[in-house]
Protein backbone atom coordinates (compact mmCIF):
# COMPACT_ATOMS: atom_id res chain seq x y z
CA UNK A 1 0.00 0.00 0.00
CA UNK A 2 0.91 3.39 -0.37
CA UNK A 3 -0.14 6.38 2.29
CA UNK A 4 0.07 9.78 2.26
CA UNK A 5 0.39 12.29 5.10
CA UNK A 6 1.22 15.58 6.21
CA UNK A 7 5.30 15.52 7.65
CA UNK A 8 3.87 16.68 11.25
CA UNK A 9 2.07 13.16 11.79
CA UNK A 10 5.23 11.21 9.86
CA UNK A 11 6.80 10.64 13.76
CA UNK A 12 3.10 9.22 14.70
CA UNK A 13 2.61 6.96 11.83
CA UNK A 14 5.72 5.40 12.07
CA UNK A 15 5.32 4.52 16.00
CA UNK A 16 1.97 3.00 15.04
CA UNK A 17 3.70 1.03 12.43
CA UNK A 18 6.57 -0.33 14.84
CA UNK A 19 3.99 -0.87 17.12
CA UNK A 20 1.93 -2.91 14.76
CA UNK A 21 4.73 -4.86 13.13
CA UNK A 22 3.80 -3.18 9.76
CA UNK A 23 6.85 -2.57 7.31
CA UNK A 24 7.76 0.47 5.92
CA UNK A 25 9.41 -0.41 2.63
CA UNK A 26 10.04 3.34 1.16
CA UNK A 27 9.55 6.78 1.90
CA UNK A 28 9.16 9.56 -0.49
CA UNK A 29 9.75 13.10 0.72
CA UNK A 30 7.54 15.63 -1.43
CA UNK A 31 4.72 18.24 -0.52
CA UNK A 32 3.68 16.00 1.60
CA UNK A 33 5.34 12.13 2.71
CA UNK A 34 4.48 9.03 0.81
CA UNK A 35 5.15 5.39 2.16
CA UNK A 36 5.17 2.36 0.94
CA UNK A 37 4.03 -0.45 3.57
CA UNK A 38 4.02 -4.11 3.71
CA UNK A 39 1.08 -5.31 5.78
CA UNK A 40 -0.99 -8.19 5.96
CA UNK A 41 -5.10 -8.26 5.72
CA UNK A 42 -5.79 -8.03 9.33
CA UNK A 43 -3.38 -4.95 9.08
CA UNK A 44 -5.11 -3.60 6.66
CA UNK A 45 -8.57 -3.78 8.60
CA UNK A 46 -6.99 -2.47 12.07
CA UNK A 47 -5.28 0.54 9.77
CA UNK A 48 -8.13 1.32 7.79
CA UNK A 49 -10.61 1.35 10.98
CA UNK A 50 -7.95 3.80 12.89
CA UNK A 51 -8.01 6.23 9.74
CA UNK A 52 -12.15 6.12 10.07
CA UNK A 53 -11.83 6.91 13.71
CA UNK A 54 -9.39 10.05 12.92
CA UNK A 55 -6.29 8.08 15.03
CA UNK A 56 -4.28 8.46 11.96
CA UNK A 57 -3.81 11.62 9.75
CA UNK A 58 -3.74 9.73 6.29
CA UNK A 59 -4.42 12.09 3.33
CA UNK A 60 -4.55 9.32 0.60
CA UNK A 61 -4.25 5.59 0.28
CA UNK A 62 -3.62 3.63 -2.36
CA UNK A 63 -3.45 -0.61 -2.59
CA UNK A 64 -0.03 -1.19 -4.98
CA UNK A 65 -0.28 -4.73 -5.04
CA UNK A 66 -1.59 -7.54 -2.95
CA UNK A 67 0.71 -10.31 -2.78
CA UNK A 68 0.98 -13.65 0.01
CA UNK A 69 3.84 -12.51 2.56
CA UNK A 70 4.52 -14.77 5.65
CA UNK A 71 5.62 -12.49 8.60
CA UNK A 72 7.68 -13.96 11.22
Amino acid sequence: MKVTLPYQDFESFKYYCSLNKINITKTEFNEFICCNIELTFDEKDKLLYEIDKKQLNIQNIELLQEKNIKKI
